[in-house]
C-alpha cells in the first residue's frame, strides 16, 4: 500500500512533464513521416480539422454551462443528473430486450428473468443510494478535486487526449475494483456489505449499483482514481463516466450479444464473467479485464 501510494504521488508530480514529452516525441515522429508520405499528410489534415471542429462544438457547450451554472452546481446537481441520465439510459436497451423473446438466445441464463417486485425493489434503493451517497460524494467532489489540479474552466483538453486517458482509467479501476472486490467477499465482511448485491443471481442492467451504502462509497472512489491523476478537467470525468456506466450496465445486463466487447477484446471479462460471479457468488472479481484473475488464480473456476 505504501509502495502504491508513493508511486501514485509520483505519477500526480511528473504528469504534466510526461504529456510535454508525448507531445514533442509525437510531434518529431509526425513530422518525420509525413515528409516522406503525403497522404498520410493529408489524412493528419483532415482529421486535425475534425478534431478542431469537435473541440470547438464542445468549446461552445461548455460556455453555455460556464454562463448558467456555478461551480458547486456542475460539480455536485449537474453530474448527478448526468450520471442518472447515462445509467438509466444505458440500461433502457437491455430493459426492452427482455420483453422480445427473439434476444433470449444471447440471455445467458435464459430460463430467469428479473419480475417487477425485483426490478422495483432495485430502482427504490439504487434512487436512495444515488441521493443519500452518491450525490452527497459529488457534492464532496468539489471541495477535494482543486487540491489535485482539477479544474472546469475554458479552454478544455484536446479530445485527442481521451484516446489514452479512458484506457488508462479502466485500467486503474479495473485493478483497484478486484482487489475491493475480492475482499467484500471475506467471510468476515461479505454477510454484512456484499450480500445485499448478491441478492441478484441472475443480475440485470441496473443491478450494477444495487448495493451497501459503503460498497457504493469504496468502490466510487476508484471511478475517481483515474481522473484525479491523469486528467484535470471536469469534461473529462464526464467523458470517462459515460463508458465507465455503459460498461458495468453491460456487465450486468445479463447477456452475451455478438457486439459486446468480450467477443471483440481477448481480455475483457464483460457480461460472461460477472454473469458467472453472481451466479456461483465465486470469481472472477475483476469488473473489466481479465488479467488480474488468471494473474491471481481467481478464475480457475470459471475457467
Amino acid at each position: 500500500a505504501l509502495v502504491a501510494a508513493v508511486v501514485l504521488v509520483v505519477l500526480v508530480v511528473t504528469v504534466d512533464a510526461f504529456d510535454a514529452f508525448t507531445m514533442s516525441a509525437a510531434s518529431a515522429s509526425a513530422a518525420a513521416a509525413l515528409k516522406d508520405y503525403p497522404l498520410l499528410a493529408t489524412f493528419q489534415s483532415y482529421a486535425l480539422r475534425a478534431e478542431q471542429a469537435f473541440d470547438d462544438a464542445c468549446t461552445a457547450m461548455w460556455s453555455k454551462v460556464l454562463a448558467n451554472f456555478s461551480p458547486f452546481v456542475i460539480a455536485g446537481p449537474l453530474t448527478f443528473v448526468y450520471h442518472e441520465l447515462v445509467y438509466f439510459g444505458a440500461w433502457t436497451p437491455w430493459l426492452l430486450m427482455d420483453r422480445f423473446d427473439y434476444f433470449k438466445r444471447w440471455k445467458i441464463q435464459p430460463e430467469k428473468t428479473a419480475s417487477k417486485e425485483m426490478v422495483g425493489k432495485c430502482l427504490k434503493k439504487l434512487l436512495k443510494s444515488h441521493v443519500f451517497i452518491q450525490l452527497p460524494m459529488q457534492l464532496m467532489f468539489h471541495y477535494v478535486a482543486p487540491y489535485f489540479g482539477f479544474s472546469l474552466a475554458l479552454p478544455l483538453p484536446k479530445s485527442r487526449d481521451l484516446l489514452w486517458q479512458i484506457p488508462t482509467f479502466f485500467v486503474i479501476e479495473d485493478f483497484y475494483f478486484y482487489w475491493i472486490h475480492r475482499a467484500l467477499h471475506h467471510k468476515s465482511v461479505y454477510r454484512y456489505v456484499h450480500k445485499v448485491h448478491h441478492e441478484h443471481t441472475h443480475p440485470f442492467g441496473i443491478a450494477a449499483e444495487y448495493s451497501h451504502p459503503l460498497e457504493t462509497f469504496f468502490l466510487g472512489i476508484g471511478t475517481l482514481l483515474g481522473p484525479l491523476f491523469f486528467a484535470k478537467h471536469m469534461v473529462t470525468l464526464w467523458v470517462w463516466l459515460f463508458f465507465r456506466l455503459l460498461e458495468t450496465v453491460e456487465d450486468h445486463s445479463g447477456y452475451d450479444v455478438p457486439w459486446n466487447p468480450t467477443n471483440l477484446i481477448p481480455f475483457w471479462g464483460g457480461a460472461v464473467h460477472h454473469d458467472f460471479h453472481h451466479k456461483t457468488f465465486a470469481g472472477p472479481y475483476s469488473s473489466v479485464f481479465t488479467w488480474c484473475d488468471w494473474m491471481f488464480g481467481t478464475d480457475k473456476l470459471f475457467r
